[in-house]
């Protein structure tokens, strides 16, 4: 991306584009296709060099004059009509929606005039957008903002996670402001910035058909660790500065960029004869490195999954390093699809361990025994644990309640009343999760859990008191605010804890909560117990251990007097949810114990293990979807069906995110959350799937592998011959959605006997069939092959009793029929299963 050296061209934008202009803008003047000198087109293209917010979606604008007039639909989120696009939350017409969107952009540059940058975190303007806004609108002889809108090239410079989706911008440009030189301008600052992101990110083409057909290298300069003096025109004539590449097959050759458009270009030289030697295909990745010789160095790996319903997943080969697997990010999401029982939800577990711990994955190797299953399943297993994947099956009464966010009753301990509380559903909780950073942390946390007493406290009001938290925190003291600020040290029981109450002047009942709640924290805590600090009933913020006794401490501002000292052990923020310690939500009460069956003491141990303690890192989090398309997809995602989208996630481009009906509370996808569906063909083929589904996943066929098979024998029975067969018949008779997969027969891998087999085919071949084909008993025996075996040998047969014989002479009345019946001594003779193959002769 290149930056420009001066203000030139910026002072020219304030000059046609003055803060008091926008107040007045039209939706003409704010966009129209075509038109050069309309606010949108100056700020994604005659501004580009003051960093680029070019290429992708017009929807960026929030609202955008279209260029073509072919009607399209919209959605519940975006809307259409023959002259512009516009998103529906800002209003149901174009007009209607401009006046809000007008207003956004104008508080966005008059908040960036002001320095009031934490305002424009909460505008609802893409987040590229109107920190390119506030760019151009910021005091132009002090400049703070960089001309670097997408948040990972700052959480880089910064030394933040890239998952980071919890800092506000505004703060990360503040952090900023102190790393630029004194005499360092804002440009230069800029591209310093960028450089070290790009410096230390590898530049990943994925090749199109159309790439692969051509030979080209397409190149978004958006991200191109490429110098601007490299960028050329279209014509040979137009040629700029070039660079030596060189290809992982030895090809080298040296090149500039043809630019095609803003933002975008490909490498001038063609690569053909590259593209053929490594055999590329679509959906292939080239990475673009280079080394200290300033070569530019392109390497090729071979996609190991299908965008659509093309190819079968590939494994990872064993010659692919760990770092490789690390290196290449797996789809965001991704369903995996295909008939009845070919691996596809043991196939999702791997695939979650490829992006929660690859290099586990890639030290188990290939070898697809029993052995690898059950370590893989052990791995898996771990990792639920530790909250890091769940695993969910939709059905058609899952709902948005279930999956995002929904009313829950429960009986309030104290009142007696039943209260509504919003809880949060399984993708809102993973979501939340992954935001998490551990903010405080202590290496010698304890894990053995034997003799500790364990204890829910509330550091605080965490909606009105954040203040006693901190405080909390920064003293290391646990704080209550029961007592009137009276002392409580020398009480020993219950009663004496009510008499100090009342000459403080509160006079309670021996049962009344405060005196239970000043008990248990004076008198039943002891040195080396723990205490969880929750967030409400449904969040936890820190854990930490006791090291003190009851003490007063005086205070005057308010009466949270009554402190322990504690050792925190962990601090998180924002708050994780209660799932991933506990069995069941927290309760109102200020302080009680947490007894196993409440709290999950496998979850403690893993939160307070020290590898999973170091501050900052990145912890991906995989939701597996079984039965995907068995759901109603619209129903249980809702508005967060565009969110899931990669360009929709928090930190990228053009994030989005939306305000959930029940809690009112903003909320988007963070950008390490995978989704990872599992598909059953049989049930509903991918042409029935919900479209807003299937442009937003990646599909990864999953088809029958008879070759798993190979080598299995039963009785001199080929099981992959039969399997393989069997299928054929299906794909003509029906389709090849409702094939058989391998799945059914690997158990003969270990119990070979005939009897097993029979087993199999009855209770689970010979059902899934006449599910299939609706009970057409002539085509199950097709494909069994029946029709062509001796007698004594056929699975299913006709019926030997006739008509006549059941109802007498019906004349036409009753149409002919055939009854069919299962030969359960043909299922025990291994001929009736060699008989499927060939000519049914044996």
């Amino acid at each position: 991306m290149a930056f420009s050296t001066d203000d030139t061209l910026w002072c020219e934008f304030l000059q046609v584009w003055p803060l008091e202009r926008l107040r007045d803008m039209t939706l003409a003047q704010y966009t129209t296709a075509g038109d050069k000198d309309c606010f949108i087109y100056w700020l994604e293209f005659r501004l580009i060099d003051y960093g680029s917010i070019a290429g992708g979606s017009a929807f960026k604008f929030a609202i955008f004059s279209r260029k073509d007039t072919v009607a399209r639909e919209g959605d519940t989120s975006l809307a259409y009509d023959d002259h512009y696009g516009w998103y529906r939350r800002f209003g149901s017409s174009p007009e209607e929606a401009f006046q809000a969107i007008r207003g956004h952009v104008v508080a966005v540059a008059e908040a960036a005039r002001d320095g009031r940058l934490d305002e424009i975190d909460s505008s609802p303007l893409g987040a590229a957008y109107r920190w390119k806004i506030a760019f151009h609108y910021q005091p132009l002889q002090n400049p703070s903002i960089p001309c670097v809108y997408v948040r990972k090239p700052l959480l880089h410079f910064l030394g933040l996670p890239a998952s980071d989706s919890t800092t506000p911008q505004s703060e990360l440009y503040r952090s900023l402001a102190k790393l630029r030189l004194a005499d360092e301008s804002i440009f230069a600052f800029s591209e310093r910035l960028w450089k070290d992101w790009v410096a230390n990110t590898p530049f990943v083409v994925k090749l199109s058909e159309g790439a692969v057909k051509n030979g080209y290298l397409p190149v978004n300069l958006i991200s191109a660790p490429f110098p601007e003096t490299m960028y050329g025109g279209k014509t040979p004539d137009d040629i700029a500065d070039t660079a030596h590449f060189r290809t992982d097959s030895g090809l080298e050759f040296d090149t500039d960029i043809r630019v095609s458009s803003p933002g975008s270009g490909r490498l001038r030289h063609r690569l053909g004869s590259y593209f053929k030697d490594i055999g590329a295909a679509a959906g292939d990745v080239i990475t673009v490195t280079q080394d200290g010789n300033g070569t530019y160095l392109l390497s090729s790996k071979v996609a190991t999954h299908a965008v659509g319903p093309v190819a079968p997943v590939a494994t990872t080969s064993t010659a692919t390093s760990a770092k490789d697997c690390a290196a290449e990010r797996p789809p965001l999401n991704q369903i995996l699809f295909g008939p009845p029982g070919t691996g596809k939800t043991y196939q999702a577990i791997e695939k979650a361990l490829e992006i929660l711990d690859p290099s586990f994955l890639f030290r188990l190797g290939d070898d697809e025994g029993d052995e690898r299953r059950k370590t893989l399943k052990q791995r898996y297993d771990e990792l639920a644990k530790e909250g890091l994947v769940q695993f969910v099956t939709f059905h058609q009464s899952f709902s948005y309640e279930n999956f995002v966010e929904g009313l829950s009753a429960s009986s309030d301990p104290d009142t007696r009343q039943i209260r509504y509380d919003v809880e949060d559903g399984v993708f809102k909780e993973l979501c939340e999760s992954a935001r998490t950073r551990l903010v405080r942390r202590s290496d010698d946390a304890p894990l053995d859990l034997s003799g500790r007493r364990i204890w829910k406290l509330s550091l605080g009001d965490s909606n009105t008191e954040g203040h006693i938290y901190e405080e909390g925190m920064e003293k290391g003291l646990a704080l209550m605010g029961f007592g009137n600020n009276a002392d409580f040290s020398q009480c020993q029981s219950r009663e004496d804890i009510q008499k100090v109450f009342a000459a403080s002047g509160d006079p309670l009942s021996l049962g009344d909560y405060p005196i239970t709640a000043i008990n248990t924290f004076v008198r039943q805590m002891k040195k080396g117990d723990l205490v969880v600090v929750s967030e409400g009933n449904l969040k936890f913020r820190a854990i930490g251990e006791i090291t003190g006794d009851y003490q007063l401490v005086a205070r005057e501002s308010d009466n949270y007097s009554q402190a322990r000292t504690v050792r925190w052990l962990r601090a998180y923020k924002p708050a994780l949810p209660y799932g991933a310690l506990m069995e069941n939500r927290f309760q109102q009460k200020t302080t009680y114990e947490l007894h196993s069956g409440s709290i999950n003491h496998d979850k403690l141990r893993a939160l307070l293990k020290a590898e999973n303690g170091a501050a900052g890192v990145d912890h991906p989090r995989v939701l597996i979807i079984d039965e995907i398309n068995r759901g109603n997809v619209s129903r249980i995602f809702g508005e967060l069906i565009t969110l899931i989208e990669p360009s929709k996630r928090s930190g990228a481009a053009e994030a989005l995110e939306v305000l959930l009906p029940y809690s009112k509370n903003p909320f988007s996808v963070p950008d390490n959350v995978y989704l990872i569906g599992t598909m059953n063909t049989a049930d509903r083929s991918l042409a029935g799937l919900d479209i807003a589904l299937r442009r937003r996943f990646d599909f990864v066929e999953m088809p029958p592998r008879p070759d798993k098979l190979t080598g299995i024998k039963v009785a001199e029975i080929d099981m992959s011959a039969v399997l393989e067969t069997m299928n054929r018949r299906i794909e003509i008779l029906l389709d090849r959605d409702h094939q058989l997969g391998h799945a059914y027969f690997m158990s003969l891998e270990n119990s070979n006997d005939l009897s097993r087999l029979s087993s199999i085919f009855l209770k689970q071949i010979i059902p899934l069939l006449q599910e299939y084909f609706f009970e057409d008993w002539q085509r199950i025996a097709w494909v069994l092959n029946d029709h062509r075996k001796d007698k004594g040998f056929r699975f299913v047969e006709p019926a030997t009793y006739s008509m006549d014989s059941l109802f007498g002479n019906t004349g036409d009345v009753l149409p002919e029929a055939k009854a069919w019946r299962l030969d359960e001594e043909a299922f025990k003779k291994p001929q009736s299963y060699l008989g499927i193959l060939g000519d049914g002769k044996v």
